[in-house]
């Protein structure tokens, strides 16, 4: 059956990937549901929540008010919360409600502006799609609406686009990536609107999930800013990691993560195992220029047992929860945790204890 999950929870939806870009830029997120939707963001898909703020509310949209379309309601109860804070942006990101009734985004934007006098982003999720796609709309949005075109002198700067919690490994994998690469500025995660608007007197870019393989390209065609892929690890906990899954491995190894992290760690392998054939699979974006052969992309539950035995793989390394949607495989599993497949109950403080964490024998 077609979408039948019988072993692993759902996934971060889009809605979520869309709130973890917009978090830290100081403005006023409007989640488009009911009232329900905002759980889900807040206590399951950010873990931010925990040691930082950020303003968000639930449109509160009751059926009535969905069916009809009041927008004057919603306008209403957003100028009421601006008269308690000072928000950069407001944010309009989408659920199933306002999909279902086709909710015109850049209407509302339109009436917005003109009634606070401040950018509205009009991310237009429906709950349906995964975080990654929600992510790579904020990321259309937040650069249309910020990036300034007059910034011309180049700074020694490196844009890195892709990162928040839910593609990198903990929440201070920003200032870990500023550590690692000079001139670094982690767009969504420790970065402020003004970075925003000197994108472009970056040096180049630096994508570190799929989802930012959108807003890197259209800056590479429109600006001529080069851009690259890969996910920048510090030397020691790289060394460690590899160290200790090198006696685990097999001849033919499956990575189930993110594309451009799971490339990062199948060029590791290849350098201490040059022999293994090393795939990398996912539910997620899987960009075809990043792909090799046998690399998949995998859309039902059941595609994951499927790949493992017709493929002979005897190594997977994936967040640990899906290892329960491989019964009967006698296979070594290793942990290699991903914070929207299984959230708060594989999740570390920092980046340090993930390499600490990962590669252990599930």
């Amino acid at each position: 059956m077609k979408g039948l999950r019988k072993y692993i929870s759902p996934f971060s939806p889009d809605q979520s990937g869309a709130a973890s870009v917009l978090f830290g830029y100081g403005g006023m997120l409007i989640i488009m549901d009911a009232g329900g939707c905002v759980g889900n963001v807040c206590g399951y898909d950010e873990p931010r929540w925990g040691g930082a703020k950020s303003a968000i509310f639930s449109a509160g949209l009751r059926d009535l008010d969905a069916i009809l379309g009041r927008d004057e309601l919603l306008i209403r109860k957003i100028r009421q919360a601006l008269q308690d804070m000072d928000a950069t942006f407001i944010g309009l990101i989408g659920t199933p409600v306002p999909a279902t009734i086709a909710t015109d985004y850049r209407a509302l934007k339109r009436l917005l502006e003109k009634d606070t006098g401040i950018p509205v982003l009009p991310v237009e999720t429906n709950g349906i799609e995964l975080y990654d796609k929600g992510q790579e709309k904020a990321y259309q949005w937040l650069f249309r609406e910020f990036l300034d075109e007059s910034v011309t002198e180049k700074e020694n700067r490196v844009g890195i686009l892709g990162a928040t919690p839910l593609d990198t490994t903990a929440v201070d994998s920003g200032a870990e990536f500023r550590r690692l690469v000079p001139g670094g500025v982690v767009y969504g995660m420790g970065d402020t609107l003004e970075d925003v608007r000197k994108t472009l007197s970056a040096e180049r870019n630096l994508v570190v999930s799929p989802s930012g393989l959108k807003i890197a390209r259209m800056l590479k065609r429109e600006y001529g800013m080069p851009y690259e892929t890969g996910y920048p690890v510090e030397a020691e906990s790289r060394r460690e990691f590899t160290e200790r899954i090198l006696p685990e491995l097999g001849s033919h190894i499956l990575i189930v993560h993110q594309q451009i992290f799971a490339n990062e760690i199948r060029k590791w392998i290849r350098e201490r195992k040059p022999d293994a054939k090393v795939t990398v699979a996912g539910w997620f974006r899987m960009d075809g220029t990043l792909k090799e052969e046998g690399d998949r992309h995998l859309d039902e539950e059941s595609d994951l047992l499927k790949l493992v035995r017709d493929g002979a793989v005897d190594t997977v390394l994936g967040d640990p929860l899906l290892k329960r949607a491989l019964p009967g495989w006698q296979g070594t599993y290793l942990d290699l945790p991903h914070y929207p497949v299984s959230g708060e109950l594989h999740s570390v403080e920092t980046s340090r204890d993930y390499w600490k964490k990962a590669g252990h024998r599930r």
